[in-house]
């Protein structure tokens, strides 16, 4: 497993060069609009032809072949769903849509595993510390989902998927450009009957019926240019996930349903008043509406509301040199039925920032101030420095900072704490690349170490600032074509580490130290080919009954795919889901798919 891994990084570094091209822009990396070659935080953009390629249903299943990213899932499609992203846990991964928040206001995480991917045209991955640009939890780094825009002249979509264990998929869009106005409206329809979410093997007391998941999406975009200057308009997005799943504990007749809405909504006008100052004003609000019923019977809900106004500035004094300066304010409100109140936190923030460029040097400056209405402030700051050895390789360093609020559970919850500080931690990292033609090969070496990690004292009874943790190691993403075949290939190597308070550090669960993936896609005609391998080394867990500590094996998945193009609108696509049918778990004592087809239909113009 590990050595096919080997093969597919070693065989990206042995490409021949080609001259140099112009190549992705990105937003998420300085919240502002530079080339990919040009980033110096570790990013990688994930576009349209790439989810095309991967056939991957959800957004979990698309972001499983992306260097730095692990996550766990309890069961099926729509299960609850786990971010690692460099080595962090869930609410230290920030996850935008548009660049609004998705977040539960409890526990911090993101419910992502309910995005599913008809409605998203992009996807930006940044890593490491860059709170000093999107503030709390963007410790591991920050994944933003761009929903689809309006493009050339107006028209119709339609794609229907049918598939193993009861699956089938149904969606519709239509959209383009007239005049200065873009539109766009896509909806889709998801249904599974899934798998037994928990191995009964492993879990007596869980059920052993299948476990479904029904998913409806919805994303809209309007938007207007009334002159070169001025432009506004307006984003909609909304997901509906209604999922059965298992526990261990209970009776094996019990019937655990959860229904979750998710969704944003946003308004924006852009202008330009002066040649050199540009500003962006944004006013959304994001939601997450979560119930969970046992039996038939209401069993608990959490409902988190963020709104958010934006003002972002570029100030460019000189062609080599862009300042930006913003200003952001967050509200967000929690009802639960764990708490006796309706709880509130309001954040306002003020962050500066500079790009420059003079000669084969680059340099990266951001600083941010978010002040907290419930615990105080965090300074937040990111330093890079990035320099052109060639036109094709380049070195870069940085050395930054991030937190992560204290969530209401944190704060109010059962042993909550109200003194409690904002975690913080702290990453220095190396890099080069080479960039070359349809090329671009990124390896990072970095190491973070998290100071006042909030964790539950077993002693005590109380959330305190007591946790260590670290992570070390490195990462490699490659992209380009060879002799016709589109490539991707990641490898990370890592070493996280977590200790409880007077305990002994030990490597995070659900974390491996080793993990990777190869893909190759290539056209023959009307017909598109692809092949992936995914791999993960073993790494620690805990026995779903008892708790105690243990080590799951690693895995290799292989998928294939196959499309043709009946014409330059019509197609067919197939894909064999864990061809080798792997049997491995992502959480000790849950089920993950085996083999699988599915057959899909469909017209784009």
């Amino acid at each position: 497993m590990r050595f096919a891994v080997s093969v597919a990084v070693l065989a990206a570094f042995a490409l021949p060069v080609y001259s140099q091209n112009e190549d992705s822009v990105v937003v998420t990396a300085s919240r502002t609009e530079q080339r990919m070659r040009d980033a110096i935080p570790h990013v990688t953009v994930l576009t349209a032809r790439d989810i095309r390629d991967s056939q991957a249903l959800d957004l979990p299943s698309l972001l499983m072949r992306e260097t730095g990213f692990e996550f766990s899932q309890n069961g099926g499609v729509g299960t609850v769903t786990g971010i690692f992203l460099r080595g962090g846990r869930s609410a230290q991964a920030l996850v935008l849509i548009d660049g609004l928040r998705l977040e539960d206001a409890g526990f911090g995480a993101a419910a992502f595993q309910h995005i599913m991917l008809d409605q998203i045209e992009r996807v930006e991955i940044v890593r490491g510390n860059v709170s000093s640009l999107h503030g709390s939890s963007a410790v591991g780094g920050v994944i933003q989902v761009f929903t689809k825009r309006g493009r050339g002249t107006p028209a119709p979509s339609f794609e229907a998927t049918l598939g193993s264990r009861g699956t089938a998929k149904v969606r519709a869009g239509y959209g383009g450009e007239v005049g200065g106005t873009r539109f766009n409206l896509t909806v889709s329809q998801f249904d599974t009957s899934g798998f037994s979410a928990i191995n009964p093997n492993l879990a007596p007391n869980a059920n052993p019926d299948r476990d479904g998941y029904r998913n409806t999406s919805l994303a809209g975009s309007l938007s207007h240019r009334f002159s070169p200057q001025h432009e506004a308009g307006a984003t909609v997005f909304s997901t509906r996930g209604r999922v059965d799943y298992d526990s261990a504990f209970g009776a094996p007749t019990d019937v655990h349903k959860s229904a979750q809405d998710l969704g944003n909504a946003s308004v924006y006008w852009e202008a330009r008043w002066l040649s050199w100052w540009k500003s962006r004003f944004t006013l959304g609000q994001g939601s997450d509406y979560r119930t969970d019923t046992l039996n038939g019977n209401f069993a608990g809900n959490s409902n988190t509301v963020s709104r958010q106004f934006i003002w972002d500035n570029e100030i460019r004094l000189a062609p080599e040199h862009l300042f930006t300066v913003g200003a952001e304010n967050l509200r967000q409100t929690l009802a639960n039925s764990g708490f006796t109140r309706l709880l509130r936190r309001d954040a306002g923030t003020f962050r500066g920032g500079y790009l420059g460029h003079i000669g084969r040097h680059s340099l990266q400056l951001n600083a941010r101030r978010d002040d907290y209405s419930d615990f105080g402030t965090a300074n937040t700051y990111f330093t890079g420095y990035g320099f052109d050895l060639t036109d094709v390789w380049r070195l870069t360093a940085s050395a930054s900072n991030a937190f992560r609020a204290p969530t209401f559970q944190d704060l109010f919850g059962f042993g909550g704490n109200a003194a409690l500080r904002p975690e913080q931690s702290r990453t220095s990292e190396l890099g080069v690349q080479w960039a070359a033609g349809p090329h671009r090969l990124r390896v990072v070496a970095f190491d973070t170490k998290y100071e006042d990690a909030i964790t539950f004292d077993n002693v005590t009874f109380t959330v305190r600032n007591v946790r260590k943790a670290s992570v070390r190691g490195f990462e490699s993403s490659y992209t380009g074509s060879i002799m016709d075949f589109d490539l991707r290939a990641s490898f990370t190597v890592q070493d996280p580490m977590e200790q409880e308070p007077n305990a002994q550090a030990l490597q995070a669960i659900r974390r491996a130290k080793t993990f990777g993936s190869f893909s190759a896609f290539r056209s023959f005609g009307a017909w598109r080919l692809g092949g992936e391998v995914l791999a993960s080394g073993a790494r620690p867990d805990t026995n779903i009954v008892s708790g105690a500590r243990l080590l799951e094996a690693g895995h290799t998945i292989v998928n294939f795919t196959a499309r043709y193009q009946f014409d330059k609108n019509l197609y067919v696509a197939a894909k064999l889901e864990n061809a080798l049918g792997e049997k491995y778990q992502l959480v000790h004592g849950f089920n993950t798919p085996g083999r699988g087809v599915f057959l899909t239909i469909g017209y784009q113009p």
